[in-house]
């Protein structure tokens, strides 16, 4: 279907303010950030819908008209068959409708651009909005890191409540954030919601207590979950939970069923007692260091790290990857494989340059 002309856009982002005008108890809860919003969204929405009737797509959304439609919960089809006309009238209905469909809706927002959150505030005031990340992203390629996070932080700004990730975004952005009700999570307990973990198995992951101002003792949980991104994922779902008033057992049951997303930090057994640690999926040089910290964490006999282009980088592509190379260890990595012309190129040699035994391959399948 053709992209929506900016009249039908408006008219998306006005029948989404009068849904929510009609129907106050619907909670919405934004995430947005330069990495990791996926994860938290998911698993946000897999321990709300423990308890309550939620919306939530799976995919990212493109344009500000696919946030409005995923909001609302209309999706559009894959050809032309059905006009925009039939598609607003379908949003009409659901934000006219006498009683509303869930409870609460869990969006992504995706910004390419500068102003892109700025542009919502007219028409959406999130109950929660989640800040994941202000990192190098992908829009850190087309500007600088201040930038971005004045970008991402402007919807946390836009929100009744704010809940920041505290490990993933520098204290130097602080001064950015007016929003006087916000709340941090994070890995440490500098965090006002954190994992304290007791113990750890390849097989079973993490077992300890999410801390809280709700619950200073601690809740207990087991995470099976890899990589410490992936643990605040849950960190910050159970925030939310706690925000909405969610009960405990609810929290933990919901967290009992989280799971990594594809190509994010999953783990496989392989042959003879082998362990693959797959965190393939898009790439960026903040999950791949993360993916290398879990692998040297591992009391293991040998650790082979294969590492493939990170694309999307642009002009940063040679000092990502040169950088990612230089934490490649000879005391902690028997062997580097890497896969792609700028991992050969530039990330090979830093590692070699470690004193790291090199295999450089052209593509996966060699």
């Amino acid at each position: 279907m053709k992209a929506p002309s900016k009249r039908i856009e408006l008219k998306l982002a006005k029948l989404t303010r009068e849904f929510f005008a009609n129907h106050p108890s619907v909670k919405l809860i934004a995430v947005t950030g330069s990495a990791g919003k996926t994860s938290a969204k998911i698993a946000i929405g897999t321990l709300l819908a423990q308890t309550m009737n939620i919306q939530l797509r799976d995919e990212t959304p493109k344009t500000r008209a696919d946030v409005f439609l995923q909001i609302m919960g209309v999706k559009l089809p894959s050809d032309d068959s059905m006009s925009w006309h039939k598609v607003l009238k379908a949003v009409k209905l659901r934000a006219r409708a006498e009683h509303p469909e869930v409870q609460a809706i869990v969006q992504e927002f995706d910004p390419q651009e500068l102003g892109y959150h700025a542009w919502f505030r007219d028409y959406l005031l999130p109950d929660i909005t989640v800040v994941t990340s202000v990192t190098n992203g992908r829009m850190q390629v087309e500007y600088p890191l201040e930038a971005v996070a004045q970008e991402m932080i402007t919807l946390a700004n836009n929100s009744k409540l704010a809940i920041i990730n505290r490990d993933d975004i520098d204290g130097q952005f602080a001064g950015l954030l007016t929003n006087p009700n916000i709340t941090t999570y994070g890995s440490s307990s500098m965090a006002e919601y954190s994992f304290d973990e007791h113990s750890f198995s390849l097989e079973n992951g993490s077992t300890g207590i999410i801390i809280s101002p709700e619950n200073q003792q601690g809740l207990p949980v087991n995470l099976r979950l890899y990589g410490e991104y992936n643990l605040r994922q849950a960190v910050v779902a159970a925030a939310v939970c706690y925000k909405l008033g969610v009960p405990e057992a609810s929290i933990v049951q919901g967290i009992d069923g989280l799971r990594s997303l594809p190509g994010r930090m999953n783990m496989f057994r392989g042959p003879n007692g082998a362990w693959l640690i797959d965190d393939s999926y898009s790439s960026t040089p903040k999950t791949a260091l993360s993916a290398l910290q879990m692998l040297y964490s591992f009391d293991v006999p040998q650790r082979i790290a294969v590492l493939g282009n990170m694309n999307g980088l642009r002009g940063s592509s040679e000092q990502a990857h040169t950088e990612l190379g230089a934490y490649c260890h000879i005391d902690m990595l028997d062997w580097v494989v890497t896969v792609g012309e700028h991992a050969n190129t530039y990330l090979a040699p830093a590692a070699h340059g470690n004193g790291c035994q090199i295999k450089k391959c052209r593509d996966s399948i060699e």
